[in-house]
């Protein structure tokens, strides 16, 4: 989606990680923040990051353990 777009808010974006949870029922098998607090994002050491691969060690994802009719798909990353 940010392939054609080179506004100066968005600048160089690019998608570097998609994941999807996928529930077996339509109204959904748990609640959308307890699945949102599995993908962790850590501070750093104090510099902010300048690349992508700043990030590399700071994004964490629990995905044991999941509820009942709860799948995680990585479709990017």
């Amino acid at each position: 989606m940010f392939d054609h777009d080179r506004s100066a808010a968005r600048g160089e974006m690019s998608c570097r990680g998609l994941y999807v949870f996928k529930h077996e029922s339509k109204l959904g098998n748990a609640p959308a923040h307890s699945l949102f607090e599995r993908i962790e994002i850590k501070e750093g050491d104090g510099a902010p990051p300048r690349s992508f691969g700043d990030y590399k060690d700071r994004v964490s994802v629990h995905d044991t353990n999941f509820p009942n009719g709860i799948e995680l798909l990585r479709l990017v990353g």
